[in-house]
């Protein structure tokens, strides 16, 4: 048994992606998801892409085009590991779905089918800092994440790590549409709306996106502000 984690690793990694961790997602029961039938699953494999630094450094002030590009480049090598995952999972027998890394459901929510971010917690990818994004001790919140939904029992893990962000008020401060409450997030069943105005934030990053009538950008300052971003 033990060998197919390491397998899974190793797939991801293939694939492109960074890092990977292992949850048993029966804690998130009860949390707002956009697919309810997620939980026909109960384990999930996290892993984790890095948004490149000059692409965050871009959105320090302003809206950058170059990091709307990193997005989708990101999502493209998190669909290609997600993939590796999957076929590894296959092969040995057992199920897996691969959660879209930019698909929304619930569009109106800003809803995927599940929180990748909840999903990375509970993996000990990171914490949810203040900013309601994980923030991983190897690049901060400049990371973007991605799951495969399976039932390869997950009995060890290493669980949620401690909210770290402390006193830093760095992405509430510079934040342009003043979206972010300042609570930290400890556990559920608390919902990112103690954090952050998720539908303030999803129109604005709408309007950047636009009508395909110019080019669309992207944000990201509460990402580039962050200190863990080594920016």
């Amino acid at each position: 048994m033990k060998h197919i984690f390491s397998d899974i690793e190793a797939a991801a990694i293939e694939g492109g992606a960074v890092k990977v961790g292992f949850a048993n997602i029966y804690a998130m029961k009860g949390i707002q998801v956009g697919d309810e039938t997620v939980f026909d699953y109960p384990s999930a494999v996290s892993v984790f892409v890095e948004i490149p630094e000059e692409a965050v450094r871009s959105a320090l002030d302003n809206p950058s085009e170059q990091m709307r590009a990193a997005y989708k480049q990101c999502n493209m090598k998190l669909k290609k590991a997600e993939e590796k995952v999957a076929e590894v999972l296959r092969a040995a027998g057992y199920k897996a779905r691969p959660i879209d890394p930019s698909e929304r459901v619930k569009p109106d929510l800003l809803l995927g089918a599940v929180s990748h971010k909840a999903v990375a917690r509970l993996a000990g990818m990171g914490w949810i800092g203040k900013n309601g994004l994980i923030i991983t001790d190897e690049y901060g919140p400049r990371v973007r994440f991605g799951t495969v939904l399976t039932d390869l029992p997950v009995n060890e893990h290493v669980g949620p790590l401690k909210n770290q962000c402390g006193d830093c008020t760095a992405c509430i401060d510079n934040c342009p549409m003043r979206v972010l409450k300042g609570p930290e997030f400890e556990d559920h069943p608390q919902t990112r709306d103690h954090v952050i105005d998720w539908a303030k934030c999803g129109k604005y990053e709408h309007t950047l996106i636009g009508d395909g009538s110019r080019p669309e950008k992207a944000c990201g300052r509460c990402i580039a502000r962050c200190p863990k971003s080594g920016i």
